[in-house]
């Protein structure tokens, strides 16, 4: 039996092709004065506003975008498209090209309305999705879609849409600090101590011993989150082991730490001790009791509002504040306190280590 022979293929001369480097840049056009920080919706349409030259704004649609750094401050403004008078055409590629030329972190997208009607309509709502999802892939937040009109606006965010966040971000910076590293815990976005010092110089914060506990602080608003989701107690707990898995490592110890006896119990062993005592389910009128609080994390299975917690740390105290609690306080733990409440269903605390200055008799023994 015969098989056939496929005869070799030989290559004679290949000619050469030139191959083009591709440089990708972006430059500056002549921008609009801002003064002031974007800490309102109302700050943000003025501003989207005044982009449009006089008569445009009831002209035709047209799409800007607004770039924004970790800090939320705005790198620039981009005129993406123009249109019709009741219609325009958004590229999500384009918009999310520039955003990666410009190293942005968040943005803003706006459109206006000639119309003067300043509900969305489906092709909008439809577009904030799609950018949402898009800008997701990059780690870039959307943070809010704007329907402009001369004398009017609406904000998506403002109204609920799912997946923005609204401006209530670009204020204070420690806000934006601990809003960003709750999005990297979420994201576990891999983070150790000199990556998150570095975040937090985006930010303008520099001091460590701030960063440290404003991490903390995110850590623990994460964990009381999970602490609360739907599931079993076993499920719950997983989840928390898993953040304790991913978060950065804070055991770096400061002098101010150590002088005040600052120690962190990890988020799995605050759970339980918190389930152990019952304040994931709590009986009515009942109130626990935290005397040396910290940043608040032994208190995670619980609610804040049935909580007194106290801390004599100015930062820590301050990170207890935003939190709910019934009552913060600010007294030195080793010193006897005033009954604040007649009773309490369970303390939960991490006892002060070291010796105190003058010797207290128990038992006899001091």
């Amino acid at each position: 039996m015969k098989y056939p022979v496929v005869k070799e293929i030989v290559l004679g001369n290949v000619p050469e092709i030139d191959v083009p480097e591709i440089q990708v840049s972006y430059s500056r056009a002549s921008g609009k004065p801002f003064l002031g920080k974007l800490t309102e919706t109302e700050d943000v349409a003025r501003f989207i506003r005044s982009t449009f030259d006089k008569g445009d704004i009831d002209l035709q649609e047209q799409v800007i975008i607004l770039y924004l750094n970790a800090a939320n401050h705005i790198l620039g403004y981009y005129r993406h498209s123009r249109g019709s008078i009741h219609m325009v055409m958004a590229d999500i590629r384009i918009i999310l090209g520039t955003a990666l030329k410009c190293g942005c972190l968040a943005m803003i997208i706006a459109h206006n309305h000639p119309s003067g009607v300043t509900k969305p309509s489906a092709p909008d709502e439809q577009l904030t999705i799609k950018l949402i999802k898009g800008a997701a892939t990059c780690q870039i937040e959307v943070l809010d879609h704007y329907i402009i009109t001369r004398d009017s606006y609406y904000s998506m965010a403002a109204n609920g849409f799912n997946g923005l966040a609204g401006v209530k971000k670009l204020g204070d910076p420690v806000e934006q600090f601990v809003a960003r590293v709750d999005q990297d815990l979420r994201q576990q976005t891999p983070h150790n101590k000199l990556s998150i010092e570095k975040l937090a110089a985006s930010f303008g914060i520099t001091d460590k011993t701030l960063v440290k506990e404003l991490t903390e602080l995110a850590i623990v608003n994460r964990a009381r989150e999970l602490a609360h989701e739907p599931g079993s107690t076993r499920e719950r707990f997983d989840r928390i082991v898993e953040l304790y898995r991913t978060q950065v490592n804070l055991s770096h110890r400061t002098s101010q730490s150590i002088l005040l006896q600052q120690y962190s119990t990890p988020a799995p062993i605050s759970y339980l001790a918190g389930v152990f005592c019952g304040i994931d389910r709590p009986s009515p009128g009942a109130f626990y009791f935290e005397p040396s609080a910290g940043n608040g994390l032994l208190t995670i299975a619980g609610n804040p509002r049935d909580f007194i917690v106290n801390e004599i740390d100015t930062v820590r105290n301050k990170n207890l504040q935003k939190q709910g609690f019934k009552l913060v306080l600010k007294r030195d733990a080793t010193k006897p306190f005033v009954a604040e409440q007649a009773s309490f269903q369970a303390v939960l605390t991490n006892p002060p280590f070291g010796k105190l200055d003058k010797a207290i008799l128990y038992d006899t023994f001091p």
